[in-house]
Formats: C-alpha cells, sequence, structure tokens
C-alpha cells in the first residue's frame, strides 16, 4: 500500500475549500510539523497541508514523542496564519479538538471525549493528539502556526510502554483521506468563524474530565482538585479542596488523569 495521492483527500472536500488548500503527501518523513515548518519560513500560504504515512520522530506536547507507524493512522499538519495574540492560540488547538472529534464520530459512529486540552478518546484509549506551535514575529505577535493531528486509524499493536493506554479509530487505512477531508472541513469551518466560539458547546460536552477528580502538575508541585468545566477562553476550570475555583490554562498545568480515567 503506498500514500494516497493529495487529490483523493480534495475530490472529499467542498469545492470552496480544495480551492483554499494546498495538500501534500509524503511516504515517509520525521515529522509533518517540522515539514510545515520548513514550508512556512519559506513563506508558503495559511492552508498548506502535509500528510505523511509515517513519521520517524512525530512529536507531542510536551517534548514527547507521538508513534507514527506506517499506514496504522493520519499524520497531518496544517499551516495557519492567524491574525491572533499568541495568549489567544488556545483556540486553534480546541477547535482543532472539536472538529477532530466530530468527524471521527461522523466516520466510525463513536462516541469521541476530549481530554482537556488536545486529545481525543474512545472507551477509555487515546486516539488522537493534537499539538499546536506557533512562531513568534520579533514584535511578539504570531507570525505563523502549525496545526499537527495523529489519528490512530487502524490498532495494529501498540509498543509496551503505552499499550494499556492507546486506543484506535476501528477504521480502515483506506479510509484516511475521508478522514483527514472530514477533520479538515470542519476544522476550517470553525477557524473561518474563531471569535464565535462556536466549537466550545461540542468541546464542553466531550470533556471527559469535567466532574472527576484530577491530578496537576504547577510550579514543579503536584495538587489535586475537582475539574467542574471549561471556560469561555477554553481553560479547565477546577475546585481546589478549600474551595477555590481555579481557571487553568495549558501552559501552566499538566493533567494527570487517575488511572481509572486513563
Amino acid at each position: 500500500m503506498s500514500m494516497f495521492e493529495p487529490a483523493a483527500v480534495t475530490r472529499e472536500l467542498p469545492p470552496e475549500l480544495a480551492e483554499r488548500l494546498d495538500i501534500r503527501t509524503r511516504e515517509t518523513t520525521a515529522s509533518t510539523n517540522l515539514d510545515i515548518r520548513e514550508l512556512a519560513e519559506s513563506g508558503s500560504p495559511e492552508g498548506t497541508v502535509m500528510i505523511a504515512r509515517e513519521q520517524t520522530a512525530g512529536r507531542g506536547r510536551l517534548g514527547r514523542s507521538f508513534w507514527s507507524p506506517k499506514d496504522s493512522g493520519l499524520y497531518m499538519s496544517v499551516l495557519l496564519r492567524p491574525e491572533l495574540a499568541v495568549t489567544d492560540s488556545l483556540a486553534v488547538t480546541v477547535c482543532a479538538a472539536a472538529a477532530t472529534a466530530e468527524a471521527i464520530d461522523a466516520l466510525t459512529g463513536s462516541n469521541a471525549g476530549i481530554k482537556w486540552v488536545n486529545d481525543i478518546y474512545i472507551n477509555g484509549r487515546k486516539v488522537c493528539g493534537i499539538l499546536t506551535e506557533a512562531s513568534l514575529n520579533a514584535d511578539g505577535s504570531m507570525g505563523y502556526a502549525v496545526l499537527g493531528i495523529g489519528i490512530n486509524v487502524a490498532d495494529r499493536g501498540f509498543p509496551e510502554d503505552i499499550r494499556d493506554k492507546a486506543g484506535a479509530i476501528g477504521a480502515e487505512s483506506s479510509l484516511r483521506p475521508r478522514l483527514a477531508a472530514a477533520v479538515l472541513e470542519r476544522f476550517f469551518a470553525y477557524y473561518d468563524r474563531l471569535p464565535d466560539k462556536g466549537y466550545l458547546s461540542g468541546y464542553r460536552k466531550r470533556s471527559i474530565l469535567t466532574g472527576k477528580r484530577i491530578e496537576y502538575e504547577q510550579a514543579g508541585e503536584r495538587l489535586t482538585a475537582r475539574a467542574v468545566g471549561i471556560d469561555d477562553d477554553a481553560k479547565l476550570i477546577v475546585i481546589s479542596p478549600r474551595g477555590e475555583e481555579i481557571h487553568l490554562g495549558s501552559g501552566e498545568v499538566n493533567i494527570i488523569m487517575n488511572k481509572e480515567q486513563k
């Protein structure tokens, strides 16, 4: 099985969206995020998309690796040039998570949940990770953003260190072009109206942390709290043991789920 052609994705898209996207595919790459970053630095426009059959150095948040074997997943990155303050960049990740969960459900009939802020779960197992990386201009404004989405499509066996928590959406690898198109269509529908925050309602409904006790790390200290919701800036609202309401941003914390929540 070789890599599908870009046309396999574009023919699944609405014509107006297909015209504004430059979809490229590669058999193997170190990281589609790195590919898009290089294209961004060379002046490529917003809407440039890279999809790989395999990543040899896939990347996740906080410097983690993302397992990306050949023909097991959809590994896709998108170049964005939003007019956003860096402090508002969380919105890109949040609307991508909502769009991706909707696309997965549409193709598989599953009920995907979102672990704040960027992981998608089905039946208690992580099936997708999202990584947004921003580049800043000299004045501190956002120059561009690279949105990376990695979805485990088919379960061909996971490494021992992630076997107890990783899962796949249970689709055939041949459905990757349709899945890519479904994600892109839903993402850009939200992205084009980002200030409206239309993605938040669905994101909140899919939150798998709301109502649960969590642990999180802040300034090197491990703390406990109860998650109660998502605020209008997509921050996680938690109640501390002392009854304090705290709004956590993704740059401040690393959520650690209890074993029964993983």
